[in-house]
Order: structure tokens, then sequence, then C-alpha cells
């Protein structure tokens, strides 16, 4: 039988409590003499570092939750894709579905995908080529120096025609694929808790595209970081995070990461996700 999620004391938001769930999240490592047990993720050559952090059920708060302010928010959307695993097959349809979703649900005037980037998970491993493992290191996929670059980059690669615009946010779209509960759910910090000092650039080199390298930040560890996620998410919600805004420029994407979350759900299923990133376009 599926156990509840475990909950730990913590102070009101509002006036409600929420639960919580304790999950480690590597980190980048802030001083050689940082207290806290060193680790080893997929892709990271540098030293991180292991902490046991605190992570909060958002769903009591979602009707307070936005891309503007936290940086994240849950929508519903219904998918077609909910039983692709052919990651080719996948990013046609899935980019067929979403594209015109996120144009309409951010009211943008034009929205580009970037097509290498749908990506499919499995937290317990594939034997399909290009599906990846759960990611495990808080992170922001794109520094603030990259993310013109990486638009631009993308509008070449499609052929596309650059236009000036007054806006662009980048924003990733991150969907369960697997029934719930998940054994590694994806959390998000809230961006407005995360201190510059706690981002660190770092050169990022995907071995999945050789040749294609970027500026991404990792996230040190700090405890007035206030993370959360949203439990047994199902194939038809999705969560918007923001990895970029141009109008806030610095300091304006969501930092993200999985976590083992079996300490409240021993037996949860393991975790089949897609996730693909958009850039959003405002005239």
């Amino acid at each position: 039988m599926e156990q509840a999620m475990q909950t730990i004391s913590e102070p009101r938001v509002g006036d409600k409590a929420l639960d919580l769930v304790r999950g480690q999240i590597l980190f980048s490592r802030r001083s050689p003499n940082e207290a806290a047990p060193a680790a080893l993720a997929e892709g990271y050559v540098q030293p991180l570092v292991g902490y046991d952090v605190p992570i909060r059920n958002a769903r009591p708060i979602l009707d307070r939750l936005s891309i503007e302010e936290q940086g994240f928010t849950l929508v519903r959307h219904t998918t077609g894709c909910a039983t692709v695993r052919d990651p080719q097959v996948m990013r046609e349809r899935y980019l067929a579905e979403m594209v015109p979703f996120i144009k309409n649900h951010f009211n943008a005037s034009w929205v580009v995908p970037r097509r290498e980037g749908v990506i499919l998970r499995h937290a317990g491993g594939s034997s399909v080529a290009k599906v990846r493992s759960t990611a495990t290191a808080a992170h922001i996929d794109y520094a603030p120096v990259a993310a013109p670059v990486v638009a631009a980059m993308e509008d070449r690669v499609q052929g596309m025609p650059t236009r000036s615009y007054s806006r662009m946010l980048i924003v990733q779209a991150w969907r369960a694929l697997s029934p719930p509960p998940q054994d590694f759910p994806l959390a998000v910090c809230d961006r407005r808790t995360l201190d510059p000092l706690d981002i660190c650039p770092h050169d990022w080199s995907p071995k999945q595209e050789p040749g294609y390298s970027f500026r991404s930040s990792l996230i040190q560890y700090n405890a007035d970081q206030r993370w959360y996620y949203f439990p047994r998410m199902i194939e038809d919600e999705v969560l918007l995070f923001r990895i970029y805004d141009s109008n806030v420029h610095f300091n304006s994407g969501a930092p993200h990461s999985g976590f083992d979350d079996r300490r409240a759900y021993p037996d949860a299923r393991p975790r089949e996700s897609v996730e693909a990133r958009f850039f959003v376009y405002f005239a």
C-alpha cells in the first residue's frame, strides 16, 4: 500500500503550513573547507557537495505561484505523447503539441523551440539510445551571458530570420510520463530566495551533442533558498519554469534538480519524464 508523505514542522506560509520532504540535492562547492559530503554527478568534472534539503509541497499554494515572481508554476495540458519513448518520434510529436500551447499560454508574439532540447529521461536507466538519466545537481541551464547567444543559434539552425523583440523568455516545460508517485521528481527553487552569489558559472558540453557547448550555471547551497515540488504529478500536468528573462537578465532563472523522494514514497515507480525548452518572444 502506498505510504503517505512524511511531513516535517514548517513555518506557516500565509495561513497554511506546507508539508515537507527532505531530499539530497548536489551543489557546487562554495569553498574547499565546506562541511558537506563530496558527491559526483554525471557530466560534471568539478567537485560537488550533497545537502539534505527541505523541499516543500507547492500544491497548496499553486494559486500564488507564477513565472514572473517565483519563476515557476504548474499548469494543465493534455498530451497525446504519454506512451512515446522513441526520442525522435517524441521530439516531432511533442513540439507540435507544445509550441502552440506555449505561445497561447504566454500570449507571445512567436515561439521557437530548441529542437534538440526535447529530452526523455528515465531514473532507472534505459536501453533506448538518447534517453538520459536523472539530473541531480542544482543548476540553471543557461547563464545570462549565454541565453541570447543560444537563442540566436537556434534561429540559425532552423533557418529562421533574426527578428527584433522587446522581451525574450526561455521557458522549460517538464512533464512526468510514468504513473505517480515518481521516485525522482523535480524540485524547483523560488528564484527570489537565490542570492546572486549562489550562482556559479559552468561550461556545459552535453555528451549527447558533440561539438555543442554553452555557459550554464551551477548553484551553491544557501540555507535561505526555498525549494518546492509537486508530488504525484500526472501526465497532463506540466511544470513550467523560467531559465532566462531579458527584462531581468541577471538572476532571472529558477534553479532546479531531481531528487530521491523514496523516503516519502518507498514504493515509488522509476520516474520517466520529458522536458522541452522554448524561446518565447514578445514583439
